[in-house]
């Protein structure tokens, strides 16, 4: 993994009225000298012990944060406004999450389905990865899959780009 840029800083919240999620806020100038700049994906290791897989999204203020989920720092004892030294590394996998099984199936035995998936932004196929990963039962899985990249196929044929 490449080295992007390390510093001290504290955890932050974005929406105190929710505070599910902790967040590290970057300022602009780190942000744009990252390869892709906001687009880039990232890992984040957190005091050298936790590694976050995240993008990174703009902050009212003009500067940047990318989220951190309770469940990763479970069994850690970090505060609001505790200092933390963050590594940030550019993520060698562009969706920033693997692909499920079941996808990776599917894409290789249904053409027009992988031409569909082919054409989708990495965001839409985030989603879409994240849907299945919520779902338990592989049939259910599949069924989600098919009814999603039938959508986004209809989507790209009511733009002219199917």
């Amino acid at each position: 993994m490449r080295e992007l840029h390390n510093f001290d800083t504290v955890l932050e919240t974005v929406d105190p009225i929710r505070g599910n999620y902790r967040c590290v806020v970057f300022e602009k100038s780190i942000v744009d000298s990252f390869p892709q700049g906001r687009k880039t994906r990232i890992i984040l290791k957190l005091d050298g012990c936790i590694d976050v897989q995240c993008g990174i999204q703009p902050y009212e203020d003009g500067r940047y944060f990318s989220m951190i989920g309770r469940s990763k720092l479970e069994g850690y004892s970090y505060e609001m406004g505790q200092t933390i030294s963050v590594v940030v590394y550019q993520d060698p996998n562009t969706l920033g999450i693997s692909l499920p099984e079941v996808l990776s199936t599917l894409l290789k035995q249904d053409d027009v389905m992988k031409q569909v998936w082919d054409k989708l932004s990495d965001g839409r196929k985030r989603t879409l990865c994240h849907k299945l990963l919520r779902i338990n039962n592989n049939d259910n899985q599949v069924d989600m899959a098919s009814d999603f990249l039938n959508m986004e196929r209809e989507k790209l044929l009511e733009k002219g780009k199917w």
